[in-house]
């Protein structure tokens, strides 16, 4: 299999109008891991990729997706051998493919297209060979970088960096069985993306209960301007309720990723069973080293403990890190720069896991 290097996208940034808190470098040596860590290893086989591994898991099955050096889309189900999804040489990007369990049951992969819009695929049936052909969501994404779905009331909301340095937003429902944008994109303007970042494709955004409202919430987190990790909280429509700084006030080089833990499409309420999972989030990013770093939330992403690397050999990229999850679980998956540590060969698919 051949995966091709393209050019590194910038990383998605936010600027706000007032910036605080004191800067904490991730650089230097790290304290001791918040979780059970493995240590990293090959989880791509001879793969090479560009950017990390994104995955789902359905009834028990494994969807696993990346950017290949070829600039196409390549995906593995239950740990297989990789292939281009939708046939050889049929898909190019220049950002990361994503991937979601909606509707129930399927899996959908969204990716930006060379036309700067975004398109999707889905499985038609049990196993990853029987991919729809590429559908192009309407037009007016005007994307620069990767498409982040997040699940949430039964419908699936969709963020895109777009060439404004704003962020195109847009919701689809499941109606009558035929997946149903509703409306036209639209521009949040509660971010402005940085004209400097390096990885705009890197951001992550999660569906969570918020006790700050006692309702099911969805977080976005970003890379500022300054380069500090932002938190954007929106109600289940889209309504931006609050940009807050992460707490201590670290300091990346890439964008964040992002996930949390429990059962990925629906929201669960305190008292409910999958509660404790959900409220526990990680974030993840490039750190001023070069290398990976993390930080732990057990309160649904308001509040966050240190930032450490993760156990073990420590983790260089450019790109950043992709966060997966499982109902009580994390895996990290970075793009290895082989040009910094010879532990791994250079764009080898390297992966941990997290308990």
């Amino acid at each position: 299999m051949l995966f091709s290097l393209g050019r590194l996208s910038r990383s998605l940034a936010a600027t706000f109008a007032a910036i605080t808190g004191s800067l904490v470098l991730l650089t230097g040596v790290a304290g001791s891991a918040a979780a059970a860590e493995t240590d990293w290893s090959n989880v791509g086989g001879s793969a090479r990729g560009y950017s990390g591994i994104y995955s789902v898991i359905i009834n028990g099955a494994t969807y696993e997706v990346t950017r290949g050096t070829d600039n196409n889309v390549w995906f593995r189900y239950n740990g297989g051998g990789w292939n281009p999804l939708g046939g050889d040489q049929s898909t190019r990007t220049t950002s990361p493919p994503r991937i979601v369990e909606w509707p129930a049951g399927r899996a959908m992969v969204l990716v930006r297209g060379l036309d700067g819009e975004i398109w999707y695929s889905q499985v038609n049936s049990g196993s990853a060979n029987f991919w729809s052909p590429w559908v192009r969501l309407p037009a007016g994404a005007n994307a620069i970088g990767a498409p982040l779905p997040t699940v949430i009331a039964g419908g699936l909301f969709i963020d895109a960096p777009n060439q404004y340095r704003q962020i195109s937003v847009m919701s689809l429902y499941l109606r009558n069985g035929v997946v149903t944008p509703v409306g036209g994109w639209t521009v949040s303007s509660h971010a402005v993306l940085s004209t400097n970042a390096r990885d705009i494709e890197g951001d992550s955004q999660i569906a969570v209960y918020g006790t700050e409202r006692y309702e099911a919430v969805m977080r976005s987190f970003i890379t500022g301007t300054d380069h500090h990790v932002w938190r954007v909280t929106s109600t289940a429509n889209g309504t931006v309720t609050g940009e807050t700084q992460v707490d201590s006030g670290a300091v990346c080089e890439s964008g964040v990723g992002a996930a949390r833990q429990g059962n990925q499409n629906t929201v669960v309420s305190p008292g409910q069973p999958g509660y404790t999972e959900q409220q526990r989030v990680l974030i993840a990013c490039i750190g001023h080293d070069g290398y990976v770093w993390e930080s732990l939330s057990t309160d649904g992403g308001l509040h966050f403990g240190s930032w450490t690397r993760p156990a073990g050999t420590p983790a260089p990229s450019q790109v950043t890190p992709a966060v997966n999850a499982t109902a009580n679980s994390f895996t990290v998956n970075v793009r290895w720069d082989g040009t910094r540590s010879g532990a791994f060969p250079d764009n080898s698919l390297v992966g941990k896991r997290i308990n």
